[in-house]
C-alpha cells in the first residue's frame, strides 16, 4: 500500500509519461491552457456572448486536455502552490474554476447539459430546504476528509480523488488509480440523475469556494429590467436564480440567461443607459397633469417592457398596441396582444393623446392585469423551449 502512494512531487512529474516535455514546461503549459479556458468563459459571460456551442467547446477542452491528456490536471488537491491563486479567482468570478477549469466539473456539466435540457424539476421545491441539504452533506464530507488527512496524511486522497482516475491511462497497473477511476465513473453516472453531485456534495475544495463565492464581485444577476416571470428561478439547477441568493452555489452554467425569453440579463454598463432612457421618457410627458403620479406610472410600464439590447421607445409600443406594426420583441408583442384582448373596446381607434390619458386614468385597472401578464409570459417562455 505504502509503495503505491504518491507524494506531491511525483504527482506533478509528468516527464515520466511525457519524456519529450520538461516537467516544469509541461505543467506550465497545462496551467496556462486551463486558465485561458476559464478566462474565455468569464469574458464571454460578462459580455453576455456565451452560446451553447462555445460552452460545449470550452468544457470539452477542459475535459479532454485537463482530464485525459494532462491526467486530471490541474488537480487542486495537489496544487498547493496555486491554491491561493484559485481562491483569489473565486473572490472575483465565483465558481469559475469549478464550472469551466476543473476537468471533473467540466465532465459533470457536459453530462448535465444532455440530461437536464429543460431543467424545471426544481419548480415545487422549497428553496431554503433544497439548498440546506447539499450544504449539510458537503460539510459532513469536508469534516470526514479532515479526519482522514489528520490520520493518514494527504496520501489518502490519491484513491479518493476521482480526478486521479484519469491517471490510470498513464499508470495502468496502479491499483490506487483504479479505485479513483471507479469513483470517477460513479460520479459521471450520478451526474445523469443529480446536477454536479461531486461538486455540490463531496468536493472539499468546493466547500471552501462556495463560501468565497457568496462574496464574489462579478455575478450573473437580474437587472431592474426583469419582468419577474420566475423562469430563471425554475431553470436554475442549484436554486440560485431567486433575487436574494448570494450565488455561492452558482457554477455559471448560463441556463438562466439562455432560457430568458425576454433577455433581461444585461451587461452592467447597460444599467446607466436604461436610466438615461427612463429620464427621457418622463420628460416627454411633462405637459400632462399629475406629472409626479404619471412619472411613477410610466416608470412601471418601462420596467415591464424594457428589452435587453436597448430601451425601445414608447412609440413602438403604442404602434404595436394600435396594430400599426409588430413590436420587435416577440415576448412583448405577446403582452401587447394580451392588453388588446383585455381592453379591446377602449383601445380601438384612439389617438396618441387619448392613449396617454388612458394610461393615467386607468392605472389601477391595468396594474391589476400585471400578474396575469406575467403568468402569460412564463407560459410563453416555456412554450419556446419545447
Amino acid at each position: 500500500m505504502m509503495a503505491n502512494k504518491m507524494n506531491f512531487e511525483n504527482q506533478l512529474d509528468y516527464s515520466k509519461y511525457f519524456p519529450h516535455f520538461e516537467n516544469a514546461l509541461f505543467a506550465g503549459l497545462a496551467i496556462l491552457l486551463m486558465f485561458l479556458v476559464g478566462l474565455s468563459a468569464a469574458i464571454l459571460i460578462y459580455k453576455n456572448k456565451l452560446t451553447k456551442k462555445i460552452k460545449i467547446l470550452l468544457l470539452s477542452i477542459s475535459l479532454i486536455c485537463g482530464g485525459i491528456l494532462f491526467g486530471g490536471f490541474p488537480n487542486v488537491i495537489y496544487l498547493t502552490g496555486l491554491t491561493f491563486l484559485i481562491l483569489g479567482i473565486s473572490l472575483f468570478f465565483g465558481r469559475l474554476f469549478c464550472g469551466y477549469i476543473c476537468p471533473l466539473g467540466a465532465g459533470q456539466e457536459l453530462v448535465s447539459m444532455a440530461r437536464f435540457k429543460t431543467n424545471l424539476i426544481y419548480e415545487k421545491e422549497d428553496k431554503e430546504k433544497s439548498t440546506l441539504v447539499p450544504t449539510l452533506v458537503r460539510w459532513a464530507f469536508f469534516g470526514g476528509f479532515l479526519v482522514l488527512i489528520l490520520i493518514w496524511g494527504f496520501e489518502i486522497m490519491t484513491p479518493l480523488n476521482p480526478l486521479n482516475g484519469f491517471l490510470l491511462i498513464w499508470f495502468p497497473l496502479n491499483i490506487l488509480f483504479l479505485i479513483a477511476l471507479i469513483l470517477l465513473f460513479i460520479v459521471i453516472i450520478a451526474s445523469t440523475f443529480v446536477y454536479r453531485p461531486f461538486c455540490r456534495y463531496i468536493c472539499p475544495f468546493g466547500a471552501i469556494v462556495s463560501l468565497l463565492g457568496r462574496f464574489n464581485i462579478i455575478k450573473i444577476r437580474r437587472t431592474d429590467a426583469c419582468l419577474d416571470c420566475g423562469l430563471c428561478e425554475k431553470i436554475c439547477p442549484t436554486l440560485q436564480g431567486f433575487r436574494k441568493s448570494k450565488k455561492g452555489e452558482c457554477y455559471l452554467c448560463y441556463r438562466c440567461v439562455e432560457f430568458c425569453s425576454n433577455e433581461m440579463f444585461i451587461d452592467p454598463h447597460k444599467i446607466a443607459e436604461i436610466k438615461r432612457y427612463i429620464s427621457t421618457f418622463t420628460l416627454n410627458f411633462d405637459v400632462l397633469p399629475k406629472e409626479k403620479f404619471l412619472d411613477k406610472t410610466i416608470k412601471m410600464i418601462i420596467q415591464l417592457f424594457v428589452p435587453k439590447k436597448r430601451m425601445r421607445y414608447l412609440n413602438e409600443f403604442i404602434d404595436a398596441l394600435e396594430g400599426n406594426s409588430k413590436f420587435l420583441n416577440d415576448a412583448i408583442q405577446n403582452i401587447v396582444e394580451r392588453l388588446k384582448e383585455i381592453f379591446s373596446n377602449e383601445l380601438k381607434n384612439i389617438d396618441r393623446k387619448s392613449y396617454e390619458a388612458w394610461i393615467n386614468k386607468n392605472e389601477p385597472r391595468w396594474r391589476e392585469k400585471i400578474q396575469p401578464i406575467h403568468l402569460d409570459k412564463l407560459i410563453y417562455g416555456l412554450s419556446k423551449q419545447i
